[in-house]
């Protein structure tokens, strides 16, 4: 990853999937000043049941949600202005992410 000079900013919408939103993301979340919220979802099949589901947003993104492609993914976005954010994301929960659409160095030069 190329880190982004001081007040330099991303000019497009980031996203990342994630194959599951862990109580760690949650806290870290939390801790640098985003929101997790909890709704309650009913889903119905065979039997009527009722769902927790946690949402994060940090800063001007939109919140997180859950993939309807049958994956289970959930897409965390973040704002072309928190670059740094989602890179330190990337970087600390490497083993969870799926896909994301960060540019790299290599990226960059072709």
């Amino acid at each position: 990853m190329i880190s982004l000079p001081p007040g330099c900013k991303v000019s497009y919408s980031i996203w990342i999937d994630v194959d599951k939103l862990s109580d760690e993301m949650c806290e870290w979340f939390g801790m640098i000043g985003g929101s997790v919220t909890e709704k309650t979802e009913a889903f119905s099949g065979r039997s009527y049941t009722l769902k927790v589901i946690k949402e994060v947003q940090y800063g001007k993104a939109k919140p997180s949600y859950y993939r309807q492609d049958g994956t289970g993914y959930v897409k965390i976005n973040f704002h072309g202005d928190d670059a740094s954010t989602a890179s330190m994301f990337l970087l600390k929960f490497s083993e969870s992410v799926v896909a994301h659409n960060m540019k790299t160095e290599f990226d960059l030069i072709k």
